[in-house]
């Protein structure tokens, strides 16, 4: 397991306008607690926590903490427990600290990492990592870095669990035994859509494309079953106004 120093010095103010003030000047505001202590209010140089976190045991990295007047002049043994990020740039803008005891197990995330191609990949399967970390239980310097789990032999549709996991002595794990780590999934087929059934012409109102029905002349009232006035015969048996007036 990794290990580093880092220096901090205490902040006698708190609260956006402190915290500010310091990320101006390269530190990071942070809060050191644990082990039946008070918290207490300190800042970290940017660069030096930045480093320490990027070893390879990342966030699990044990960290010996100078605080100025604690622990009598003896470095604090302390974990990163909780950060904070800038939603935009993603920079750190607080950290937590938690004391630890060497000496003490305690529950430590630990990430996972996939070692092969598995051979329902040549088949066309699709590799779905379901967990990236796993939680255990042991002693701090007994962390592991990371598990690797061999995925070459997995076919479509098998999968790998946490039991199937390398754990070394002193190490248990808590995460749930049958909890799923990756399953070789097949491929996802996507359906043709159907083409849009053709229009079904309804009376009285012309399918598409069909010709358009001629327009009534000018002035023209046309009424369903009821002929139009230019249309109009006279009835049986009774002469037209133009035929009475003839002599």
């Amino acid at each position: 397991m990794e290990r580093v120093t880092l220096k901090v010095q205490v902040r006698d103010g708190v609260g956006k306008g402190v915290a500010r003030s310091l990320r101006r000047q390269g530190l990071i505001p942070a809060v050191v607690y644990g082990r039946g202590r008070a918290p207490k209010p300190v800042a970290v140089e940017a660069r030096a926590l930045s480093k320490a976190l990027h070893t390879h045991a990342g966030m699990n990295v044990l960290i010996d903490l100078e605080v100025p007047g604690g622990n009598g002049g003896e470095p604090t043994v302390v974990i990163v427990k909780d950060t904070q990020r800038d939603i935009f740039r993603r920079d750190l803008i607080h950290v937590d600290f938690h004391a630890i005891s060497l000496t003490e197990t305690l529950e430590m995330h630990v990430p996972v990492v996939l070692k092969g191609i598995p051979k329902g990949v040549a088949e066309g399967g699709v590799v779905e990592q379901h967990l990236r970390v796993v939680l255990v239980e042991c002693l701090p310097t007994q962390t592991p870095e990371q598990f690797e789990l061999d995925v070459t032999e997995l076919l479509v549709g098998r999968s790998l669990h946490a039991s199937d996991l390398v754990v070394p002595e002193g190490v248990k794990l808590v995460t749930p035994p049958d909890e799923v780590v990756v399953t070789i999934v097949e491929p996802r087929v996507h359906e043709e859509v159907a083409p849009a059934a053709a229009a079904v012409p309804v009376e009285g109102v012309p399918a598409e494309g069909a010709p358009a029905a001629p327009e009534a002349a000018a002035g023209a009232t046309t009424v369903v079953g009821k002929p139009t006035k230019a249309e109009a015969t006279p009835a049986a048996g009774k002469p037209t106004k133009a035929e009475a007036e003839k002599p």
